[in-house]
């Protein structure tokens, strides 16, 4: 199990690179990532289902500038994997809600990484321009490269931690949880997608709202 989980989280740690570092092909998002984790655990099926109804629920939450959001991408990777070891406890819906629940705290321990992220990448970037104009190239390659291998390595520490510790708990507490609230754990699924229509309503509404009227008599004054 501990070979498996070293495994799964620097998968996870590769995957998460997309969100900012590197790649930038959208792997990240938990539609594609929860995808091919399922793939690679045994059950896509599951995968592609929690990939969409986490996608919906961090899709409004958009890190514009310097603004710090909850990291919904690493949360939902993790959340997927530990739903996926649990599938067959015989307490479905229990332990969507525990990992529903759990993924939100996780994804505010990762929106705290990517801020002191930041701030270690902020001294890099000044030992980068320092290189640059004196055209170390070498060094500017290295200093590229440390920055991607730190990013790389706490996301790894975040994940294995956190599935360490849950391959732990989640056997014990899963059950017991499950013996009181099975049954009324049975909405959980609509209401977690519920959850994620109405954090991206206020996006679909100034889509769908925009009048081309509006337009034509903004541009009368120009």
């Amino acid at each position: 199990m501990t070979e498996n989980l070293f495994l799964i989280s620097a998968i996870i740690s590769i995957l998460s690179l997309d969100i900012t570092i590197a790649f930038q092909v959208l792997i990240s998002s938990p539609i594609f990532s929860c995808t091919i984790l399922g793939w690679l655990l045994g059950d896509i099926r599951l995968g592609i289902e929690l990939g969409f109804i986490f996608q919906l629920l961090w899709l409004g939450k958009i890190p514009a500038g310097a603004y710090i959001v909850p990291e919904g991408n690493i949360a939902s990777m993790i959340a997927v994997v530990l739903v996926l070891l649990n599938r067959e406890n015989g307490w479905e819906n229990t332990t969507l809600v525990v990992v529903f629940l759990e993924a939100i705290l996780v994804s505010y321990l990762g929106s705290l990484l990517t801020l002191y992220y930041r701030k270690f990448n902020g001294k890099i970037l000044n030992l980068m321009v320092q290189e640059v104009e004196k055209i170390h190239i070498n060094i500017l390659l290295l200093l590229e490269l440390s920055s991607m291998i730190s990013y790389f390595l706490a996301v790894f520490l975040l994940a294995y931690l956190v599935l360490r510790i849950s391959s732990l708990s989640l056997p014990a507490l899963i059950p017991v949880i499950g013996k009181l609230f099975e049954n009324q754990f049975a909405v959980a699924k609509p209401v977690i997608v519920g959850i994620g229509l109405a954090s991206i309503y206020p996006i679909l509404k100034e889509v769908f709202t925009k009048l081309p009227g509006k337009k034509l008599e903004t541009n009368r004054y120009i």
